[in-house]
């Protein structure tokens, strides 16, 4: 049963690393909700953005390091929102 589990994962490799990248994105696009809060000086959150910049900087590196395109994309976008968003905490 694994195994065609396995078959099947791996047919649709590419449509799935799809699906994670976008949903991925989506998540990380969240971030700019904080942001316009910070900036609006509503709120002063800076924990989840830099949570966010380490994670999404170690697996940005693994990526890289891959050439996986599917893990290294959505993540260094997710870096580059979680810094402006950590920035804009101190504002």
């Amino acid at each position: 049963m694994s195994n065609f589990l396995q078959k099947t994962l791996k047919k649709n490799e590419k449509a799935i690393g799809c699906i994670a990248s976008a949903l991925a994105i989506f998540m990380f696009f969240s971030l700019v909700e904080v942001f316009i809060s910070n900036v609006k000086g509503e709120s002063q959150i800076f924990i989840l953005p830099m949570a966010t910049v380490l994670n999404c900087f170690f697996w940005s590196l693994y990526g890289y390091i891959r050439r996986d395109i599917f893990v290294f994309m959505p993540n260094f976008l997710g870096f580059i929102l979680g810094v402006l968003t950590s920035i804009s905490a101190f504002i």
